[in-house]
């Protein structure tokens, strides 16, 4: 496999992928990553909540608690940025099934993805480091594209559209974007 120019290094991939622009480098995610993994989606699930609940709340919240159960299956992706030893973002996405899925399902062939960054390391361009690594990644593993679920007033969605996102569809009070990618 050839290498892949990125906006951010990312290390932990096969050495013979090279990255570049190390102002944001960014890790591959391992099974270990799942605390910070939960932290950075109940950022993400808790965008524009002021009362927040616990994570152990969150946890026994069924939407919440399917979105990284299991994690570490076939399928299953992350990336992290750390700063000063701190989780400050990740990204992650997975496969899902018809039967089993979350709000920016669109088929089985197609990750559903999550991004969070904690708020002490916001509007640094670490979300955006971590989106386009992701679009990398997934696109090195030989997915067709990218879905994720967004309220449409959701300040992350500009970020998503200026990658590439465009809206598919609805669920609930979600919008379903679509990043198609090229191998």
């Amino acid at each position: 496999m050839g290498g892949i120019l990125c906006s951010a290094t990312i290390t932990g991939m096969t050495p013979d992928l090279v990255q570049a622009a190390p102002a944001h480098p960014l890790r591959v995610g391992t099974a270990l990553d799942l605390p910070l993994l939960e932290q950075m989606l109940a950022e993400a699930f808790l965008w524009n909540v002021s009362a927040r609940p616990t994570l152990a709340e969150l946890r026994r919240r069924p939407e919440f608690a399917l979105l990284l159960a299991g994690w570490g299956r076939a399928g299953d992706h992350a990336l992290i940025a750390e700063r000063a030893g701190l989780g400050a973002g990740a990204i992650w996405f997975r496969l899902w099934s018809a039967e089993q899925h979350s709000y920016g399902f669109v088929d089985e062939r197609t990750p559903e993805l999550g991004l969070g960054v904690a708020p002490a390391f916001r509007r640094q361009g670490i979300g955006k480091a971590l989106l386009r690594g992701a679009l990398e990644l997934a696109a090195a593993h030989g997915y067709p594209a990218l879905s994720l679920s967004v309220a449409p007033d959701n300040p992350a969605r500009r970020l998503y559209e200026a990658q590439g996102f465009v809206k598919v569809g609805e669920a609930g009070t979600s919008w379903t974007l679509l990043r198609a990618l090229t191998p």
